[in-house]
């Protein structure tokens, strides 16, 4: 008998929807509340009510920042007790300031 190949019928089942996430490092301008972004896209200006929370939790950094511009997320881990890999802390940035 011939071989007729699989008889069940396709699934297409959707790719999971990873965000692409790059590794940066943020200017945090405290006066004007911007935080500026370097990328290979490209060099973004965002702002954020409360820029010194940013600027704190980079100094406690532990681990590279990374930026995720289509949700416009920065994300910092920070060093936290008994977390040996540190505690993530998202900040999500308003829309792109004019330059």
């Amino acid at each position: 008998m011939p071989y007729q190949g699989d008889t069940t019928p396709a699934t297409s089942t959707p790719a999971p929807t990873a965000s692409h996430r790059v590794v940066v490092i943020p200017a945090v301008d405290l006066f004007l509340g911007t935080v500026t972004i370097t990328a290979k896209a490209g060099t973004g200006r965002f702002a954020h009510p409360e820029p010194h929370l940013i600027a704190q939790a980079l100094a406690q950094a532990v681990r590279p920042t990374l930026w995720c511009g289509a949700s416009r997320t920065l994300t910092v881990t920070v060093a936290a007790a008994g977390k040996r890999a540190g505690v993530q802390q998202h900040y999500t940035l308003s829309h792109e300031e004019p330059a």
